[in-house]
């Protein structure tokens, strides 16, 4: 039977037990989700796990080839792994390799495809990167050490040149936004930071990428009560680290086209010099915004990034990441990446690369009445909008979006990272407590060169 008729794939992993445990000998069947069957034998060589996978969607695949190795991991430690898939195509050796990556702490080879081998290090480095920003103590990852390590990298770059903009110039430049969300804080105060790439021979306008850089969130003066997750807002900066990880990838792997990095950073602090409820703010591009609730931060120093960005910069496209909403992770799962105003083209690279490596996107278009949901009465938006009557309490993610439509004109592609960045779940594939690396891998698929 030919692999394409066959309902089974086979993927054989072969983890080499520690010193202490090799003189077990057996094999014994393991249980897995679904209709998958897996083994493992044991030797005096070490253990070798094989999987009989049923056709699944690779994200469904991922999953299951994660329980496996969970399960494993209470029967054997896990060392060294050597992955033999012959039997699948191969993003999906890839993307399987990169969970076992995470899991093993780096200690895969996969001998029969040393191409995919050599690309899941590529791409493990960069959600390295990403999940370590989103990972480290807040009191350290700053939005001063951001700017600082971005400079940092982009000396190694002749075409690269990095510009941040600290409180002084904020305010004379007038991103008063940004400048109130991050006004109680002097350990991570406010800055912009812009990192433009140029290739050789390229004169296009450049594709921008941003991401929210709210280092800490404690929710300002409206303060987050426990069960809204407050003990984990270090993650509130994934946006930033989902953005510099593919800006510095794509550089570094030779992107021929123009770049441009945009990360406005700082942290939602209280204090004295915290922005109010109630605060009329005037916004860079000279809209005004009615703080209705110090919570819904992230959309106001986007606003006026994105606002600066296009008048100073006037990029072709924005990819903005931020996790931006909670309502994203209580309306689309643990492991959804909501996609707002994708055009046709950028959905079907998005949604292709997404079904090869395994993580899932959920597309929505702009509507009039999530537009109309961010007007006020006393300026002209405010930053908690709300649908009417009993839908008043649904669409945070998509309302929240259609908020940073009103400050850019070109296209824009906005991703709400906040219930695909963290393992709210526990069971993210290849993902410990904390940041799990996603949606990375599926965007540095979707901007490969065809």
């Amino acid at each position: 039977m030919s692999k394409q008729e066959s309902t089974i794939e086979e993927l054989s992993l072969c983890v080499r037990l520690r010193p202490e445990l090799a003189d077990l000998e057996g094999a014994t069947e393991m249980k897995v989700p679904g209709d998958a069957r897996a083994k493992l034998e044991l030797g005096d060589v070490g253990a070798r796990l094989e999987l009989a996978l049923p056709r699944l969607a690779t994200t469904e695949l991922r999953y299951v080839v994660d329980q496996a190795i969970r399960a494993l991991g209470g029967i054997v430690p896990l060392g060294d792994v050597v992955l033999d898939g012959t039997d699948i195509d191969d993003a999906t050796l890839l993307t399987v390799a990169l969970d076992l990556h995470h899991r093993s702490k780096g200690r895969v080879s996969i001998p029969e495809n040393q191409a995919i081998a050599d690309e899941m290090k590529r791409i493990a480095r960069a959600e390295d990167m990403y999940r370590n920003w989103v990972n480290e103590d807040p009191c350290t990852r700053t939005s001063l050490q951001i700017a600082k390590d971005v400079a940092s990298w982009a000396a190694d770059f002749e075409d690269v040149e990095v510009t941040v903009l600290e409180e002084g110039e904020l305010r004379e430049k007038g991103l008063r936004l940004l400048l109130a969300v991050g006004g109680a804080s002097e350990a991570s105060p406010p800055r912009l930071v812009l990192a433009e790439y140029r290739p050789k021979g390229a004169s296009q306008a450049p594709l921008a990428i941003v991401g929210k850089g709210i280092t800490f969130d404690t929710g300002g003066i409206n303060v987050k009560p426990y069960a809204s997750f407050v003990s984990m807002m270090k993650n509130d900066m994934g946006g930033a680290a989902i953005a510099c990880a593919l800006f510095e990838s794509l550089v570094e792997s030779g992107y021929d086209k123009p770049l441009l990095l945009v990360v406005p950073t700082c942290e939602n602090a209280v204090g004295e010099n915290a922005m109010r409820p109630g605060a009329l703010v005037e916004s860079y591009s000279g809209k005004t915004v009615r703080i209705d609730h110090t919570d819904a931060e992230g959309r106001l120093v986007l606003a006026d990034a994105l606002a600066y960005a296009e008048a100073t910069y006037a990029p072709s496209e924005f990819l903005c990441f931020a996790t931006l909403t909670t309502a994203a992770l209580n309306a689309y799962g643990p492991f959804a990446t909501p996609v707002h105003f994708a055009d046709e083209q950028r959905a079907e690279r998005i949604e292709r690369a997404g079904a090869a490596m395994g993580e899932d996107f959920h597309f929505f278009p702009k509507r009039l009445w999530h537009t109309i949901a961010n007007a006020d009465k006393e300026a002209d938006l405010r930053n908690t909008a709300r649908l009417p009557g009993n839908a008043s309490a649904g669409a945070g993610s998509r309302n929240a979006a259609h908020f940073l439509l009103e400050f850019v004109t070109a296209p824009l592609c906005h991703f709400d990272i906040f219930a695909s960045t963290w393992n709210w779940s526990g069971e993210a594939p290849g993902a410990g407590y904390g940041a799990t690396g996603a949606p990375l891998r599926s965007l540095l698929a979707a901007l490969a060169p065809e």
